[in-house]
């Protein structure tokens, strides 16, 4: 249809000026046409024979316009025939207009046509690159699910192994004691009654658990299936990507569903307690994640909409292209009727029969006023096409807007994407550095729990032991004469002790930053990192001290290596008024030179000079030196 309209308007264009056919009809015309209706002062110096003459061909050849038209403007014939030469004029310069309107129409339906062509254009590719944005988002989606999935199940087998380490060493331990307290004779059926109902009780509560999580596993693979199976439908041109991307779902589907549950459940019924923190935290981030993939669902929801609408838009389009069209056929059947009309009125006008003037008035008239409706149905059909310009021009503005709303929202989606990984980034770092922190906090622990142990088995010795000095057994014999103190120096000495050591503990209390339930290894490592501090203070007070030497050395080589090369010796006076004044060996040439003469290249070519001496003395001294020395 657009080449079709452009090949219309080439035709137009070479047809567009006149032939030399028409310019020879046109001055005929107009010759016959001044022969037949003189102008006033010709028709003035004519006398107009009177009516009842027998001469009736000779009074039609001298009838002007205005006597044709009707029988009362006989009288004025130059009045009338004035007033019909304006209204040819008005009507030819009505048809000029509405010619001009028609190419300006034409002209514009081209450019629209142009317009929308681009814009056509713009849409394809906005929709193939929308398509392939979303393609990717939902695969970067599917990805990370899939990734989020097998580290979770990696982090959970770890704990399982870990779990079942534990398990089985408690077990053991469990079975020794239980041994213990039967060859003792400590093991009532009371007590061994309660250990297998808590056993059954733990294994049924273990079993419920692994079925829990057999469903869970068994919901999250079918979520996996479904946004397979959506990707598939949705993008129809990237299923060969779309396959290679979500392969990795399938293959583990196809190694075994029964292998995969029985392994999930195992390391998630293996977990230990220490990793709960690390899982909520994980849910609260699949919850975020999940919030987001909404969002982003409900964007492509709308974006998919607009996409509608744009192709709405492109009908509409299509059916004013097509009216268009149907617009220029009607303009042209009209512009052919109105030629064959004026070749038919100038055929009327110029063909002097034997009529009378009044029917020949009238059918001017009657032509006239034809005319007069089909102009004004050109200037109706004129505005239309006009509106519809305009409607179409605001439809293109239109799609250039929203083709800009999807440019920014296309970008915006990007940058979120990319957003979106920096936090996964940082969430993972953030994991590694809790299980790293969980495990020093689980090492320190163990390593109290053990001093603990310790401690109270050293207290149950302490206190097994009878301090009592006449029970214990020494190797005097019956002679051997024991003295007995009212007052120990050894429990003297305890009592002090223990008094220092409760002022100590009131200190403790006393002082905010010192708790009282601290061991003995924290307190001596953070007498040790205080340590550290002050030498590593001091160690930087001496730096300090050594750079500040060391710039001082440096400024002063950097003075005397100035005033070595330019003669300017670099000193503050009087910095407390805020005077500085510069020293320089070359105050005499510079007042001479510069503030006298007022030439600088003087000056220089005077210090150059000076320096060429200078640089001829030192050589001259050097050699002396050397000769001397040897």
């Amino acid at each position: 249809m657009i080449h079709r309209g452009a090949e219309v308007d080439d035709d137009h264009d070479d047809n567009d000026g006149p032939s030399e056919a028409t310019i020879v009809l046109s001055s005929k015309m107009s010759a016959d046409f001044r022969k037949a209706f003189p102008l006033r002062d010709e028709s003035i110096a004519r006398r107009p024979t009177p009516i009842g003459t027998s001469t009736l061909s000779q009074i039609s050849k001298r009838l002007n316009f205005e006597d044709s038209f009707s029988s009362r403007s006989v009288l004025s014939p130059s009045m009338n025939h004035v007033e019909l030469t304006d209204e040819v004029g008005v009507l030819r310069r009505k048809l000029l207009n509405a010619h001009n309107d028609i190419q300006r129409l034409k002209t514009l339906k081209n450019d629209e046509e142009r317009r929308a062509e681009n814009l056509q254009k713009e849409i394809v590719h906005l929709r193939e690159e929308f398509i392939k944005e979303s393609n990717s988002v939902e695969l970067d989606k599917t990805k990370r699910e899939l990734d989020e999935v097998m580290l979770s199940r990696n982090e959970w087998r770890d704990a399982a192994i870990c779990f079942y380490r534990y398990f089985q060493c408690s077990k053991a331990r469990l079975t020794v004691a239980e041994k213990e307290m039967c060859s003792k004779g400590l093991m009532n059926s009371s007590l061994k009654h309660a250990l297998d109902s808590a056993w059954t009780s733990t294994e049924y509560s273990v079993q419920d658990i692994q079925g829990n999580l057999h469903e869970v596993i068994k919901s999250v693979v079918s979520t996996l299936e479904e946004i397979d199976s959506n990707l598939q439908v949705e993008t129809d041109s990237g299923q060969s990507l779309l396959r290679d991307s979500i392969s990795p779902i399938l293959s583990v589907r196809n190694e075994g569903n029964d292998s995969f549950f029985h392994n999930a459940s195992e390391s998630i019924l293996n977990s230990t307690l220490a990793n709960t923190s690390i899982d909520y935290e994980k849910d609260e981030r699949l919850q975020r994640l999940e919030l987001e993939n909404s969002r982003l669902k409900d964007e492509k929801y709308v974006l998919h909409e607009r996409a509608q609408k744009f192709l709405l838009i492109e009908e509409q389009k299509h059916s004013a292209e097509h009216k268009c069209h149907l617009l220029e056929k009607c303009i042209e059947e009209i512009l052919g009727e109105l030629n064959s009309l004026r070749s038919a009125c100038k055929r009327k006008l110029f063909d002097l029969d034997d009529c009378s003037s009044e029917d020949r008035a009238a059918e001017v008239t009657r032509r006239m006023q034809s005319l007069a409706d089909r102009v004004e149905l050109l200037e109706k059909q004129r505005e239309t096409a006009c509106s519809e310009a305009e409607k179409l021009e605001k439809v293109c503005e239109s799609l250039t807007s929203e083709r800009d709303v999807l440019l920014k929202r296309v970008d915006h989606l990007t940058c979120i994407n990319e957003n979106l990984k920096s936090c996964l980034n940082d969430e993972k770092e953030r994991c590694t550095t809790l299980k790293r922190t969980v495990e020093l906090r689980n090492n320190d622990l163990e390593t109290i729990q053990n001093e603990v142990i310790t401690l109270r088995s050293r207290v149950v010795s302490l206190e097994s032991m009878d301090l009592n000095p006449r029970n214990v057994e020494t190797d005097a014999g019956d002679e051997t004469q024991i003295l007995h103190l009212r007052v120990n120096p050894m429990q003297c000495a305890v009592h002090d002790l223990l008094e220092a050591e409760k002022g100590l503990s009131r200190k403790r209390k006393a002082d905010p930053y010192l708790g009282s339930d601290e061991p003995c290894d924290v307190k001596r490592a953070r007498e040790e990192h205080i340590n550290a501090l002050e030498n590593q203070l001091k160690k930087s007070e001496r730096e300090k001290e050594e750079t500040i030497r060391l710039q001082t050395d440096l400024a002063k080589k950097y003075r005397e290596i100035s005033t070595a090369l330019t003669g300017y010796q670099i000193k503050l006076k009087d910095v407390d008024e805020g005077i500085c004044c510069v020293n320089s060996v070359y105050d005499e040439t510079e007042k001479q030179y510069i503030g006298e003469r007022h030439s600088i290249p003087g000056f220089l070519a005077a210090v150059t000079l000076q320096l060429e001496a200078r640089r001829d003395d030192e050589e001259v001294e050097r050699t002396q030196t050397f000769i001397k020395i040897k």
